[in-house]
């Protein structure tokens, strides 16, 4: 029976094969997305294979000059070890000077984070290796001097400001200054040391001789976080060595191997060992397989329908129920095992295929990485796919009476319609809205009446999210079901203007209305990509818009530069850059608040004349900065509790924090100013900060500059930032932040997440196409006598392939556009929901995104009709009116 169908098997086949290689290619791309995470969080042990760790319960760790390494070293299977103490430290050398820079323990190739490029490891303490970066900087090669001395950040009291502690500082820096020779030149593994600039590597004794020289001893020496082992030896010889390992692990510690290690991290990294990528794609896959069950459903209708007339004769020599039923279910499972096992090579030669190109995504690498669960999972669900697909089929196959095996009848509908799933669907309809309009009413009523406390307000926003979802869901859920009736009905609906084209229209459209069910079942398995596709296109345009909505009334500089060294040729090199509007060197100070406001507050100052400051700065700065003695601060800082008022008098203590004597610039910048205050938007979200006319802070010099750009918004974002960088290119320290800034962040964190999600979800789209082409051969088997009788009164084949056509179409329009209507009104929805605590929601219409989703579902509509049609002209008239 499988070799008379084979050709009808193929698309149903198909089918379990993409949804069985999309779930085995989520697996495969977890176990590498697990290895990658694995490597990476352990980077730092090298190639140990034992760590000493610190336990959660740990309240004193072991301190560097405390800690025994040459007795844990002298230990019997102990080939090397390497304490984890790091620390910050500043290099100068032609020059040229970089500044907190990682400095880590020597050790032996294998225990090291980091690669040699060239060189050697430190054997002496008058050696230091130097990372690419830094040796670059420094312009220092493999023998030249450096002098180096540990960063004021490390020392003691760093987070004091006093004028007192910062001399200690000072003194204590020369004394620790040492002048050593580059032995090596080292590279990063990853991004693992990229924020310190990379990593410094010198002896043990080295680092404890400038921990001794800058008083860092006792208490204040730094703690070993962990200790990594290259242990030796297996069996007995390996258990003796741990053994001994063990009385050296201090109280508090722990001996682990490499996999525990492993393990612990993920754990903390994850959360309990949960792994959101791989659950957010096997989603994904379940989707998929769903859609192909719904594909296979319609498959098994076609063989039934097939084979109706030779299972019937089956039953008139014997044949029981329980014999129909389990060769139907025979077949369903050797299908769903070839195809599965199908699925699954394939995935593991495009895995393995991707591992041999060398391709990779950041620091993950792909490869071929085999696991149970990864072959046996999408073997399972492929197989279960199939038998639940194919358990309707045969409870049909075995409802075939022995008499129609006497009658060339051809198969219709038959039954009474069933209300029972059309009451449950509108019940779950009128759930599901009354769950959304409660939320979302609730979420804008909790909004409105903020009293304050975020972290309450946060979690019932949560649970609040959670029901609009919950309805969301109840109202597609209620779709699905009700589709047997409301999707022929659009159809009907649709296809009036249609049929009046011409004959070939009329009758595709007459051709929809022969099996709502069947048609039913192909527009869900469409409807259901569609709308999800839908609705991540309109969650994510609307959400763009409503966040850069914010972001223009937050931030009143399009491009905010920050750096050391900044000056006028950086303006004019960037005022030159083609979407610049206007640039301004701004004037940044750290002030105090004496009297005033809150006593001893924090401030931020920025100084630039006046007329200049509203060239660059979106705000209204209102009448204050005709006053000359005018300090504006935003709108936000002054309130009920924050000690501001409008038009009080504040006397602020100026500083400039990069001053060669802090102490004397200080005192010299005592000075009262009048605050009158305007709003604008935010410059510094992280503190306060005021806006004064640069003649406020006339004889007081600071080093800290920042640039204010306004763009003139006619140019692409990324084109722009990377003209500016050049322009700035010599200021190593620069960032880069402001409105335009958060605006590409956004937009490239939400076009990616989008554009992965919008792939995913096209593969349960494909398979629902091939599901069109199913229903079409469904159609074509059907009306096989009716078709030749057509053909026999005239009408010609390019007109009955022309019919075809138009009914895919028609299923292909109407599931479509069901779906953007719905894909739209939940992704406004969800939208809501998360955004209105930012304001106004903007709600939009992604109309690029249904411009293209239409054709593309209407051309392959067109392109699963070619084989039905190829099938219905094939057979003659003449055999195609004959009796069986």
């Amino acid at each position: 029976m499988m070799k008379r169908d084979a050709r009808m098997m193929m698309p149903a086949g198909l089918a379990i094969v993409i949804g069985t290689l999309f779930m085995c290619l989520t697996l495969l791309f977890g176990n590498v997305a697990n290895a990658s995470m694995r490597r990476e969080m352990s980077v730092d042990a090298g190639q140990a294979n034992y760590v000493v760790a610190s336990r959660e319960d740990q309240d004193k760790p072991i301190l560097f000059d405390e800690f025994d390494s040459k007795g844990l070293s002298n230990l019997q299977g102990v080939r090397g070890l390497r304490p984890d103490v790091s620390l910050l430290v500043d290099a100068e050398a032609n020059g040229q000077s970089s500044k907190e820079i990682l400095a880590i323990v020597g050790a032996r190739q294998e225990l090291m984070p980091i690669d040699l490029v060239r060189g050697q490891w430190p054997d002496s303490d008058d050696q230091v290796v130097l990372p690419q970066p830094v040796s670059d900087r420094l312009q220092a090669g493999l023998g030249d001097k450096v002098r180096l001395h540990l960063s004021t950040l490390t020392l003691p009291g760093s987070d004091s400001d006093s004028a007192q502690d910062s001399s200690s500082k000072e003194r204590l820096v020369d004394q620790g200054t040492v002048d050593l020779t580059v032995s090596g030149i080292s590279k990063s593994r990853g991004r693992q040391y990229d924020d310190f600039g990379g990593a410094v590597v010198l002896t043990d004794s080295r680092i404890e001789r400038l921990l001794s020289m800058a008083g860092m001893v006792g208490p204040e020496s730094l703690p070993v976080n962990n200790v990594y082992l290259q242990v030796d030896g297996q069996g007995k010889e390996l258990q003796k060595a741990l053994q001994n390992i063990r009385r050296y692990v201090p109280k508090g510690y722990q001996l682990e191997d490499r996999r525990t290690m492993e393990d612990r991290l993920l754990r903390e990294q994850t959360g309990d060992g949960v792994d959101i990528t791989t659950l957010f794609l096997m989603t994904f896959g379940l989707l998929a397989m769903v859609v192909a069950a719904l594909v296979i459903a319609n498959t098994f209708q076609i063989m039934v329908a097939r084979q109706r007339r030779y299972l019937a004769l089956l039953r008139i020599i014997g044949a029981d129920r329980r014999q129909i039923r389990v060769g139907v279910l025979q077949q369903a499972l050797l299908l769903g095992v070839i195809s599965s096992l199908i699925g699954i090579l394939l995935a593991m030669g495009l895995m393995g295929l991707a591992g041999c190109l060398g391709l990779h995504s950041g620091t993950m690498k792909f490869e071929l990485l085999l696991t149970p669960a990864s072959l046996l999972v999408p073997f399972v669900l492929g197989v279960l796919a199939t038998l639940v697909a194919a358990f309707g089929s045969s409870h049909r196959a075995i409802r075939v009476r022995p008499l129609e095996a006497l009658q060339p009848v051809d198969y219709q509908e038959q039954g009474s319609r069933n209300r029972t799933g059309l009451r449950i669907s509108i019940l779950l309809a009128v759930i599901g809205l009354a769950l959304v309009t409660w939320s979302s009413w609730r979420v804008g009523e909790l909004v409105r009446t903020n009293s304050g406390d975020t972290v309450q307000t946060s979690n019932q926003q949560e649970r609040l999210l959670g029901l609009a979802v919950l309805g969301v869901l109840l109202i597609f859920l209620s779709a699905l079901i009700g589709a047997r009736r409301w999707i022929p009905a659009l159809l009907r609906c649709l296809g009036k203007p249609v049929s009046k084209i011409g004959p070939s229209c009329r009758v595709g459209v007459a051709n929809i209305a022969r099996n709502p069910s069947r048609v039913a079942a192909t527009g869900v398995a469409l409807l259901i990509g569609v709308t999800l596709v839908s609705t991540l296109a309109t969650g994510a345009v609307t959400a763009k818009r409503t966040l850069f909505k914010d972001i223009d009334q937050r931030y009143s500089v399009d491009i905010e530069i920050s750096g050391q060294g900044l000056n006028k040729r950086n303006v004019r090199a960037i005022e030159r850059i083609q979407g610049v509007a206007d640039a301004e060197l701004v004037q940044r100070f750290d002030a105090k608040v004496e009297s005033g406001g809150p006593s001893q507050a924090s401030m931020t100052v920025y100084a630039l004349d006046a007329s200049r400051i509203r060239r660059v700065l979106h705000a209204d700065l209102g009448p204050g900065m005709q006053r000359s003695d005018a300090l504006l601060v935003s709108t936000r800082t002054i309130s009920k509790h924050s000690g501001y008022r409008d038009g009080s008098q504040l006397k602020l203590s100026i500083a400039d924090p990069q001053a060669d004597d802090e102490r004397e610039k200080e005192a010299d910048a005592r000075r009262t100013l009048t605050g009158v205050f305007a709003g604008f938007g935010g410059l510094d979200t992280s503190g306060v900060y005021a806006i004064t006319d640069s003649r406020n802070v006339a004889g007081i010099d600071t080093k800290t500059h920042e640039i204010w750009i306004r763009t003139q918004g006619d140019r692409d974002t990324a084109l722009l930032l990377d003209d500016i960088r050049q322009a700035v290119g010599e200021h190593d320290d620069m960032a880069i932040s402001g409105g335009l800034t958060q605006m590409r962040t956004w937009s490239e964190r939400i076009d990616s997440l989008l554009a992965i999600m919008v792939a995913l979800l096209g593969v349960a789209v494909i398979i629902a196409l091939i599901g069109v082409s199913n229903t079409l051969m469904m159609s074509v088997l059907e009306r096989r006598r009716e078709t030749a009788t057509l053909r026999a009164i005239g009408m010609s084949s390019v007109q009955v392939r022309r019919s075809l056509g138009v009914e895919a179409c028609m299923i292909a329009l109407g599931a479509s556009l069901a779906g953007i209507v719905l894909g739209t009104l939940f992704g406004w929805i969800g939208a809501y929901q998360v955004f209105v605590p930012l304001g106004s929601v903007t709600f939009t219409v992604p109309w690029s995104a249904f411009a293209l989703i239409l054709p593309v579902a209407l051309l392959a509509a067109v392109a699963a009709s070619v084989l039905p049609a190829r099938e219905a002209v094939k057979v003659s008239p003449i055999e195609a009116l004959s009796d069986d």
